[in-house]
């Protein structure tokens, strides 16, 4: 097989595009689905592109978002849930954009981040020099703006500053959250340009995420989500447009990854969530036509070796040319291996494995790491001429059950189980032991606490969400979306953070977010309904009042108890203010409480905004 030359590669330094939309995978691209959304122009990159064919992402949004950034197995990085703190990706760990940045590249993101959204997780904190956000995990989750949809009247954050989603009639009119993060992308490729600099863009669109809002181009007669998902198409199209019109075109890395996780979609086993098939595997474009990746239909190929998300920045880092960043501490090593070789190679069906590489995907979704939960253990198995003639799945669905085994290359869907036969026992066994160095990598720090830090320079005054509440309760007890912070419910949990610096700090525990305290109090409802998990579909509500008379909150770390203070509010007021000296610099954890009349407890303080006052 011929090999591009080094010749082929060493061009004017490329431009690095990733677009990774949310909630969608196969059985959302006529591609694969012809039933489904019209997306011709994802499907046009595709027959543009090397594909790779067994790609696979994490099972659920943070933790995927996690592995890209970083090149490391999610659990390793501390971001293994999408809410209470364990989205939060660990301040030492090393982002793609701080690679780039370190290479002289000018990098942005436009989207959604969902890693953590205070000092020293934001996307600003790490690496990105421009941001045009979302907060949280979507348009209207607790940390974004309050009564967020993905439709106008909504607001986004650029360059951390709020910016009113309105209708900017730029390729496509009306006002929709990703034509706005498109303009965004379109402007930072622009200015970018103008600036002589190379450019990485992380495009990580916040659709087909709930909620599921109808788009002003939409076509008559269809669901939202179909006409979300064809919006997305038409922005992707923008993109390709774009970069033709600019001449960047052929030299640009373009990546698609065409979901953030694995969604149903009639050809897999699994979900969202899963470790089945469907819940982790995704398809996979990259087109770079002057560095020897495809960029027509007559030179777009397919890969065939089992690849992960982890893979992509050791691969860009390969392909590009990069140098690591000089500070990358030893404890946050690369996991992923550069597909470099397969990826230049020139038949049209590449089959080049990794030998005997094994994969791990999990999903853990709860605040402490479990071991065992819902795992999937992955392996192509080749033949003496290194053709794969099998790709095996070994499932553990819990801790509880017992594990399965499947090879996807003759069983898809996963409906035989073949793990009972003997013919499979040293492979079960040599798959089991790879789990386990797996899970003592993976699992090393995983009693450590990610933590945001309060009183920085950079950002003095955060806000503590409820969404990122510790609890060893299910999610339903954590208030992560909107609708759940205006249901009221009793709910509670406790924050991990960080002190910068001893003294005294002042806590504002509010019912409601500051940006409406001109319409609410604390023992108020909304005065403006919200519509919230769901869009159109749902009834709008003005939310649970709650009487609220006096307020509480606690201070600790470890056996060390700071302050527990309780006092009476003020129901009329905005939030309940507590002013509290000789807090010291270092770890601690802060939960909060509000009651009514009768003393009965109404749940914590849904936002808690803290600064330092006084300091030595």
């Amino acid at each position: 097989m011929v090999f591009a030359t080094l010749a082929t590669v060493a061009v004017a330094k490329p431009n690095v595009v990733i677009i990774m939309p949310d909630d969608v995978s196969f059985g959302d691209y006529s591609t694969w689905n012809a039933a489904g959304p019209r997306t011709p122009n994802v499907d046009a990159l595709g027959k543009q592109s090397v594909s790779l064919t067994d790609f696979h992402v994490a099972p659920t949004c943070s933790p995927s978002r996690a592995q890209l950034m970083t090149g490391r197995y999610t659990n390793a990085t501390g971001a293994w849930h999408t809410i209470k703190g364990r989205e939060f990706l660990r301040a030492d760990e090393i982002t793609m954009a701080q690679l780039f940045a370190e290479n002289g590249y000018r990098t942005g993101i436009v989207g959604k981040w969902h890693l953590g959204d205070a000092y020293p997780l934001r996307p600003e904190d790490r690496g990105f020099a421009y941001t045009a956000l979302i907060r949280g995990g979507g348009a209207d989750q607790q940390p974004a703006y309050w009564g967020n949809l993905n439709l106008a009247p909504s607001t986004y954050f650029v360059n951390g500053k709020p910016v009113a989603l309105t209708d900017e009639d730029d390729g496509i009119p009306g006002a929709f959250s990703t034509n706005f993060f498109t303009n965004r992308a379109i402007e930072f490729m622009r200015d970018s340009v103008k600036q002589a600099t190379p450019f990485f863009l992380y495009v990580a669109y916040n659709v087909a995420h709930g909620p599921q809002d109808m788009p002003p181009d939409a076509r008559t007669g269809i669901s939202p989500h179909t006409a979300t998902v064809e919006n997305l198409d038409k922005n992707v199209g923008r993109l390709l447009e774009y970069l033709r019109q600019a001449h960047l075109a052929d030299n640009t890395v373009l990546v698609f990854i065409l979901g953030d996780n694995g969604m149903a979609n009639g050809l897999l086993r699994g979900n969202k969530g899963n470790e089945y098939e469907a819940g982790h595997r995704v398809p996979f474009f990259i087109r770079w036509k002057d560095g020897g990746l495809a960029g027509g239909t007559d030179s777009a190929r397919e890969v065939a070796l089992l690849a992960s998300e982890i893979d992509l920045l050791p691969t860009l880092k390969e392909l590009v040319g990069l140098h690591d960043v000089a500070h990358r501490p030893d404890q946050v090593p690369v996991h992923g291996q550069s597909l470099k070789a397969a990826l230049l190679q020139q038949s049209r069906t590449v089959v080049l494995p990794l030998p005997d590489r094994v994969l791990v995907v999990d999903n853990q979704r709860e605040d402490q790491l479990v071991k065992y939960k819902q795992a999937c253990v992955m392996r192509d198995e080749t033949n003496g001429a290194g053709q794969i003639v099998h790709k095996w799945r070994l499932i553990k669905p819990s801790s509880e059950k017992p594990w399965e085994l499947y090879d996807i290359l003759t069983d898809v869907k996963e409906a035989r189980d073949v793990s009972k036969s003997a013919d499979h026992a040293a492979l079960i066994t040599e798959l089991k032991q790879g789990y386990e160095k797996w899970w003592k990598e993976v699992s090393a720090r995983g009693s450590e606490y990610v933590r945001v830090v309060l009183g920085s320079d950079v950002e003095p005054r955060i806000c503590l969400y409820a969404h990122d509440w510790h609890s060893d309760n299910g999610d339903l007890a954590t208030p992560w979306n909107q609708g759940m912070v205006a249901a009221g419910r009793p709910l509670n949990g406790y924050n991990a953070v960080q002190f910068s610096r001893s003294g005294t700090w002042r806590f504002e525990l509010r019912r409601w977010p500051e940006e409406i305290a001109g319409e609410t109090s604390l023992d108020s409802a909304l005065s403006r309904p919200i519509i919230h998990s769901g869009g159109q579909t749902d009834q709008p509500t003005l939310g649970t009042a709650l009487p609220i008379r006096s307020a509480r909150i606690k201070i600790w770390n470890e056996a060390t108890i700071y302050a527990d203070v309780k006092q009476s509010v003020d129901p009329k007021e905005d939030y309940a203010q507590f002013t509290i000296p000789g807090l010291p610099a270092g770890p601690a954890m802060i939960q909060t409480w509000f009651y009514g009349p009768a003393g009965e407890d109404l749940g914590g303080a849904l936002y808690d905004y803290v600064e330092a006052l006084v300091h030595p």
